[in-house]
């Protein structure tokens, strides 16, 4: 009971402290969708500037604009290269906890250079594919727009809908990561750090797969194990890019083709640029 109930308590937190920013994006969707023509407002994030204003936002050292990012993937307001630049970008906890070593400072920026420069990449190859489709195959209509996308704007505004709908998603998330933190308080950070194939030259394919464990424990761990020495830089790095906290939580409540294509090219960008990294530095 006395492990139980701080593990309860930071969940409890952590998922309250994501409340506020769902509920002011589903209010800004519900009023996108019944007041605004969606087709004039949705090219700066469905379109070229799409990946670098996900490599920016994602540099924010907060788990709510990837999770905010990943509502709108689901209701087709973001696309895809967009919605992974976010991913790779995003660092959570751990540039707090690196800052707070002063002698880390150069580790930060280091981190955060190559942070962008890896959404920056793989958001603009990925977006890059998926145009290029689209030019090819010019009679499929874009899975970014559909007529989903397109409501009357007769519809009134429903704030009791959206609080609904921000609740049901708050207490699924809730749910989940008491489980997820339930299991990792269990193992414990000792035995983790032990699995995780220290020198090994496939430890950042591994550190990338850790990351999509949802929550923003997970970065607090990979941060802390790096300063343990546990891992390498490009391991950590591998990580965090794949880290979003409750991100995935949110995909997977659209369970399609389009959430299994971006999960799994966030893993995959992630372990790439990590091997890379290692064998740089």
């Amino acid at each position: 009971m006395t492990t139980l109930f701080p593990v309860l308590l930071d969940t409890l937190l952590d998922t309250l402290e994501l409340f506020p920013l769902l509920l002011l994006v589903y209010v800004l969707l519900e009023l996108l969708e019944h007041r605004l023509d969606v087709s004039t407002h949705a090219q700066l994030l469905t379109g070229p500037a799409g990946p670098l204003l996900g490599a920016i936002v994602g540099c924010i050292p907060q788990c709510g604009f990837s999770a905010a990012a990943a509502t709108l993937f689901n209701y087709k307001r973001i696309s895809g290269g967009a919605l992974i630049a976010v991913f790779l970008a995003t660092s959570d906890e751990a540039l707090p906890i690196l800052l707070a070593h002063p002698d880390q400072f150069s580790t930060v920026i280091q981190l955060l250079g190559c942070k962008v420069a890896i959404a920056l990449f793989w958001g603009y190859c990925f977006w890059l594919i998926t145009w290029l489709r689209y030019r090819r195959f010019h009679h499929v209509k874009p899975i970014l727009l559909t007529e989903e996308c397109s409501h009357k704007k007769t519809e009134r505004f429903s704030f009791w809908h959206v609080l609904q709908h921000t609740l049901q998603i708050t207490l699924y998330l809730f749910i989940t990561m008491l489980i997820i933190n339930l299991i990792t308080n269990w193992l414990g950070q000792e035995r983790i750090g032990a699995l995780l194939l220290a020198n090994s030259f496939w430890q950042p394919v591994l550190a990338a797969f850790i990351g999509l464990i949802p929550g923003c424990g997970t970065s607090i761990l990979l941060t802390s194990l790096f300063l343990q020495g546990s891992l390498s830089f490009g391991a950590v790095t591998a990580g965090l890019c794949s880290s979003a906290g409750f991100s995935y939580l949110i995909l997977l409540q659209k369970r399609t083709k389009r959430t299994a294509l971006v999960i799994g090219c966030t893993v995959l960008s992630a372990a790439i640029s990590g091997l890379l990294l290692d064998m740089l530095f």
